[in-house]
């Protein structure tokens, strides 16, 4: 209860600083990387600053990359599933209660992380390539993951544990294999071929690269098991049938990951 309320301690008038805010945004990052279900927070200042805030926090928490774990930034991102937040207070004191929904349960996520770990150990040898690293990541998904035709299951846990996930387990386990093995990566959304989907973009040297692996995944489509790599480090040229959702199309984004003119 203590921390809970570590906020506002001794604060009853005003509103929060910048750093009270960026405290604020760091616990909220913090529990849900743990994956509670209900979060309380305290925030202090005028209501309407504070409705704005709060709708954004979330995002804002999604954006914190810690590097220590593998399990927040585009992980968090794409294993929260919904929230619905309430806000309740009096003056200028504000209670904010986040309800929040996961794609998994932090001892699912414990799973992944200990499977992700014993087969980056078995697989990645210290003097590899980044190229040889995000082929034998990208191989080692296409191998043991089959692609969930009923998009029921759509997070890392249910492709890593149970070998069957939607696009988005795909793109996100792929996200946490490469952060472990220190290949720079995000997951990127938009329409594939008319359909909503998630795939990569990962690091080599300056450049980034698309990556794929779900449609490099033959099983279902083709009845066989072998590694395809149509969609294997790709520039924007060569992966016209993908189009990003308009956050990953932006001019900041893409001065921030420019990707390379030339497929690698």
């Amino acid at each position: 209860m203590e921390e809970r309320y570590r906020l506002v301690s001794g604060y009853l008038r005003g509103n929060m600083t910048e750093t009270e805010k960026q405290e604020y945004v760091s616990q909220l990052h913090d529990k849900m990387c743990e994956k509670q279900k209900r979060i309380t927070l305290r925030y202090r200042g005028n209501k309407e600053k504070m409705q704005n805030f709060v709708q954004g926090s979330i995002n804002k928490a999604f954006l914190i990359d810690d590097p220590t774990t593998s399990s927040d930034y585009d992980y968090m991102h794409f294993v929260h599933k919904a929230s619905h937040i309430s806000m309740s207070g009096v003056g200028n004191i504000y209670t904010v209660v986040y309800d929040m929904e996961y794609l998994e349960t932090q001892e699912q996520t414990r799973e992944v992380d200990k499977k992700v770990k014993k087969v980056l150990k078995q697989r990645i040898a210290k003097n590899m390539s980044a190229y040889e690293k995000i082929k034998t990541i990208h191989d080692y998904i296409v191998d043991t993951v089959e692609y969930d035709t009923s998009t029921s299951f759509n997070a890392p846990y249910y492709a890593m544990i149970k070998g069957s996930s939607a696009c988005q387990g795909y793109a996100t386990l792929l996200y946490k294999m490469m952060t472990e093995a220190g290949i720079p990566c995000r997951v990127i959304t938009g329409n594939a071929k008319g359909q909503l989907h998630a795939w990569n973009i990962v690091k080599i040297g300056k450049k980034w690269y698309n990556i794929d692996a779900t449609w490099d995944d033959p099983v279902g489509a083709f009845g066989k098991t072998s590694v395809r790599y149509r969609y294997f480090l790709k520039s924007d040229a060569d992966l016209l049938d993908h189009v990003r959702d308009k956050e990953y199309d932006k001019v900041e984004f893409r001065n921030a990951y420019p990707v390379a003119i030339k497929s690698y």
